[in-house]
């Protein structure tokens, strides 16, 4: 494996750093970049390097090309495109800074090999995720692209993200081998690698539609025609993005292995009663400690906002399973709490400094295709419906992936050593919500970079590179209708993914 030097944009509390590290990628985050000063503060602790403070969009090339880098890690502000927002994408000045990073890599003499990015979902229909993806195949990148949940890599939390994994098409290792039958026969030809990010595209062309696979012949490069993988795994950069791959069926672990167990504090994290009295007929996301799903926590949770933030914990009367919301009362007497920070960091997959061993017991994800039922006498039918998140779909022609997919264990995203997540003493819950909101699933992203960002296969061919004179077309000249035509639909499915997080039995996996 290539020795990565990676830099980190908008790096938050350090999730895609840590996520780096869960990856067993060899290699090291040379330096980290963001604004936000808590967040930094939470970084210094964690890592013991505080982030620059200096803002990304006055970095110029000469700033980025003196750490001779070859990965870029970026997780760039999502108010430009979430559903929340006003949908302002490349106008809103929260985008600039992408915006700026993207015009100094084409002007890198030496662009990075490697670049992942993350967002929220929405991002895939903007005009940012255009310029980016154009951009990227005219330099000579190869890319995935997936809108994937930690619950499709095993974990029991639902948070939808947009996901971006590209790498230069020369850092692939020639190849003349014969490929085996049933997978992609390509004739591979030598492949120059030079300096410049020009030079390198031209070079990169050089595989001819001839040598593609079958359904790739006469495509040409199209952002809005390119595949947004759903389900995990999908083709490796070396395959032909088209092979449909069967869904990786995995058993969710129930949230009690997730749960603080000193319980000194539970009581800290207790929803009011008059705030539940104040909302009759609202319907609380409850979960159980047997539950195996959970909704995705925002920035706003452990606030008043407990219609969007996220699940609560029932604590008291553990032998009701069937609520009444329209009896406040009977609500309010189930002794609903919050997670705590902590138990959010977890679900997060964040390493974390533990007094206490954390771990499955036995509740492991598995490796089978087929569906597994949760452990334990006793499901709610909520956890039952839950567990029906997993439930494989196969493709009748779906075949093997050279992809591979581990079983989801929080063990192998820490190091006794460390580094863990910190938060200092002087942030307060609300705070640490907040910033853990504004962050991202260390396993998902661990995952991306190992299965497909990182991973070499060899005696495999090169992956196909498409060009088109279309991936010149300046940005201007993509109307805001291309997104705006899109809003409706956007709005429906999002408010369809925050109903599905509440209902899970309406919640369907769906395949590549």
């Amino acid at each position: 494996m290539t020795t990565i030097r990676a830099l980190e944009f908008f790096s938050g509390i350090g999730g895609l750093h840590f996520g780096f590290n869960a990856s067993g990628a060899k290699g090291e985050v040379l330096d980290s970049f963001d604004m936000n000063q808590q967040a930094n503060d939470t970084y210094l602790l964690s890592f013991g390097k505080k982030p620059v403070s200096r803002g990304i969009d006055r970095l110029m090339v000469k700033d980025i090309e003196k750490y001779n880098a070859n990965c870029w890690l970026m997780s760039p502000p999502c108010q430009p495109y979430t559903r929340g927002g006003k949908l302002l994408d490349d106008q809103d000045n929260r985008a600039k800074p992408l915006l700026h990073l993207l015009d100094q890599l084409e002007r890198m003499s030496s662009p990075p090999t490697y670049v992942f990015l993350e967002n929220v979902k929405n991002f895939e229909v903007s005009r940012s995720r255009e310029r980016l993806v154009r951009l990227l195949n005219k330099m000579g990148y190869v890319f995935r692209e997936c809108l994937l949940a930690p619950y499709n890599f095993g974990v029991p939390n639902d948070r939808l993200r947009y996901f971006l994994m590209a790498r230069l098409r020369s850092s692939f290792k020639q190849d003349t081998t014969i490929v085996p039958t049933g997978s992609i026969a390509i004739t591979t030809t030598t492949i120059t690698t030079t300096t410049t990010a020009t030079t390198t595209t031209a070079a990169a062309a050089a595989t001819s539609s001839s040598t593609a696979p079958e359904s790739l012949v006469g495509d040409v490069f199209d952002p809005e025609k390119e595949l947004i993988y759903t389900t995990w795994p999908f083709p490796a950069f070396v395959e032909d993005p088209k092979t449909p791959v069967q869904q990786h069926s995995f058993k969710l672990p129930e949230l009690r292995h997730f749960l603080d167990k000193d319980e000194t504090h539970v009581k800290d994290y207790l929803l009011s009663k008059q705030l539940i009295l104040e909302r009759p007929n609202f319907r609380f996301d409850i979960l159980r400690p047997s539950s195996n799903r959970s909704s995705c926590f925002t920035k706003a949770y452990g606030g008043h906002h407990v219609a969007s933030g996220g699940g609560l914990l029932q604590t008291l009367k553990m032998e009701q399973e069937d609520y009444d919301f329209g009896n406040s009362e009977s609500i309010a007497e189930l002794g609903l709490r919050f997670f705590s920070p902590t138990e959010v960091a977890r679900l997060h997959v964040f390493p974390l400094k533990e007094e206490h061993e954390y771990g499955l017991d036995g509740d492991s994800n598995s490796n089978s295709n087929n569906h597994n039922k949760t452990n334990g006498s006793s499901t709610s039918e909520n956890d039952k419906d839950a567990d029906s998140i997993q439930t494989t779909q196969v493709h009748p022609n779906s075949q093997q992936t050279v992809t591979t997919v581990r079983p989801f264990d929080p063990q192998l995203a820490r190091k006794p050593e460390g580094p863990f997540l910190q938060f200092p003493h002087k942030l307060k819950a609300l705070q640490r919500y907040k910033l853990l909101g504004n962050s991202l699933n260390v396993w998902v992203v661990a995952e991306l970079l190992r299965g497909i960002l990182f991973a070499d296969h060899p005696g495999t061919p090169l992956p196909v590179y498409r060009t088109s004179d279309e991936s010149s077309k300046p940005l201007e000249s993509t109307s805001k209708h291309s997104i705006d035509k899109h809003s409706e639909s956007i709005e429906s499915e999002q408010n369809t993914v925050e109903d599905e997080a509440r209902n899970p039995k309406r919640l369907k996996t769906q395949t590549a």
